[in-house]
C-alpha cells in the first residue's frame, strides 16, 4: 500500500525534471514570467510532495522516507533562498546575462533542478526496492 503515494511522488518529480523545468526555464523571452510561474508550480508541488512523502513514511516507509523528506526540504531551502533572492533582483531580465547576479541566480536554479533530479533518481530506486 505504502508504494501508491511513492509511485505519485516519483512520477510528479519525473514530470517536473523532464517536463516543467526545461521548458520553463529554457526559454528566451520572458523569462522573468516563465521563472515565476515555475516558481508557482514549485510551490505547489512542495505541498502535495510532502503530503504524499508523510503518508509513505506512516504506511511503512521506514528511514526512506525520511530520506526522501530530507532531499526534498533541501529543495524547499533552495527554493527560499531562490524567492528571495530573485525580490532583491527584481525583474530578472532588467540584467545583464553574464551580471554576477544573474550567474548566481541560474547556478543556484540549476542546482534546485540537480536536487530534484537526483530526489527523483533516489525515489525511483526505493520504488523498484519496495515493488521486488
Amino acid at each position: 500500500m505504502e508504494v501508491i503515494p511513492l509511485s505519485l511522488y516519483a512520477g510528479s518529480l519525473f514530470l517536473i525534471v523532464t517536463a516543467v523545468a526545461p521548458v520553463l526555464l529554457r526559454t528566451e523571452n520572458n523569462k522573468n514570467i516563465a521563472g515565476g510561474f515555475y516558481g508557482k508550480i514549485l510551490w505547489r508541488f512542495y505541498g502535495i510532495a510532502f503530503l504524499l512523502l508523510v503518508v509513505y513514511l506512516i504506511l511503512g516507509g521506514r528511514w526512506w522516507g525520511v530520506l526522501l523528506l530530507a532531499g526534498l526540504s533541501v529543495n524547499v531551502i533552495i527554493s527560499m533562498w531562490l524567492k528571495s533572492y530573485k525580490r532583491t533582483l527584481g525583474n530578472i531580465e532588467n540584467h545583464d546575462y553574464s551580471s554576477p547576479q544573474r550567474t548566481l541566480f541560474r547556478r543556484v536554479s540549476y542546482l534546485s533542478t540537480f536536487f530534484l533530479l537526483t530526489n527523483f533518481m533516489l525515489s525511483t530506486i526505493i520504488l523498484f526496492k519496495e515493488v521486488q
